[in-house]
């Protein structure tokens, strides 16, 4: 009798669990069906004019933008692994200014090079990405750890501030160890640490982890995990659907190499210093780096203007696009003025 109950619960439990993939699998079909954004192509904009560049250790870099030719752009930085088809809604244009987005090293286009991948190494590619593109003047749009680079860059170079860099704009970014913003973070925190020296063994694996993420099939559970991480709730089915595909092509060693750099990052003690404008944009729904982050930046900041989207997760310039365009239009034309072949 008992062996019976045990089968019976076993049936039921499989029934109920059937059950419930279908009703997942029903309402994803729904959602895709019923998506405003589910005839954008994305991945196939590309801007009006492209080049690469190479880095100081022999790296391509790939760089692509559009506007005027003018010495006066923004510069736009993706965040971990992403690429310049990122910013698909950004791409057609901003106000008229000369825009540049490049890819990070060992992301899209752009090579993995010899450097060691990190915060610095990222900074000072900016840098000379900044000076391929001859540009006098600068916004510098970051997005994550976009964000952190785009920090670490005005505060190493102090002395451009107001002359060559007029400005930032942080989205979805933070001022410390990633790790410590991301929702639960005191406790993430804490495992993160117990727990790196396994995670950077894992990392040493990262051509069997390649292989086996080249045999693994996207499954609802992955879009529901990239829907909760990186979205708001109701966020286009298709947005979803291409930021995983953006995830899923960028290496293994660059992901674990990249979070081990996160690691050591902290400018909350030299915000204070970075004396221009910063427009900081977070969203109250996002998980990755929650809205906190950026509210601490803001009030850190000498000249900050804050907007934390209501409704949005960390994709801001995916979910949010039309809000985000005519914020950074405003910003764009009172810090570099009117677009023009300056």
């Amino acid at each position: 009798m008992a062996n019976k109950k045990g089968v019976l619960a076993l049936a039921g439990a499989a029934v109920g669990l059937g059950v419930g993939i279908a009703a997942e699998r029903s309402m994803l079909k729904r959602r895709r069906l019923n998506d405003p954004q589910a005839g954008e192509r994305f991945g196939t904009r590309r801007g009006e004019r492209s080049q690469k560049i190479i880095l100081r250790d022999g790296a391509e870099a790939f760089i692509e933008e559009v506007g005027p030719e003018s010495s006066r752009g923004v510069v736009f930085i993706h965040g971990s692994a992403l690429r310049t088809d990122l910013w698909h809604y950004q791409m057609p244009g901003i106000g008229g200014q000369r825009l540049v987005f490049y890819d990070l090293r060992g992301h899209g286009l752009s090579e993995r090079g010899e450097a060691e991948l990190s915060i610095l190494t990222l900074t000072q590619d900016l840098e000379e990405i900044i000076d391929a593109c001859r540009l006098d003047e600068v916004v510098i749009v970051g997005h994550s750890v976009g964000g952190m680079i785009a920090l670490e860059f005005a505060i190493a170079h102090l002395d451009l501030l107001g002359s060559k860099v007029k400005g930032l704009a942080l989205l979805n970014t933070t001022y410390g160890p990633a790790v410590e913003t991301l929702a639960g973070g005191a406790a993430i925190a804490r495992f993160e640490r117990v727990t790196r020296r396994p995670f950077d063994l894992l990392g040493t694996q990262s051509e069997k982890l390649e292989r086996l993420r080249r045999v693994i099939r996207p499954s609802d559970a992955i879009f529901w995990s990239v829907a909760y991480a990186g979205f708001g709730a109701g966020a286009s089915a298709k947005q979803i659907d291409f930021t995983y595909d953006m995830l899923s092509e960028t290496q293994a060693d660059v992901i674990f190499e990249l979070i081990k750099a996160y690691r050591d990052f902290d400018v909350r003690d030299r915000l204070s210093e970075v004396n221009v404008p910063v427009l900081v944009i977070g969203g109250t729904q996002d998980r990755l780096t929650q809205s906190h982050a950026s509210e601490y930046i803001a009030t850190a900041l000498p000249k900050s203007d804050l907007h934390v989207l209501e409704g949005s997760g960390h994709m801001t310039m995916l979910e949010r696009h039309r809000e985000l365009n005519e914020l950074l239009e405003a910003f764009t034309l009172d810090v570099l003025g009117p677009p023009g072949a300056a």
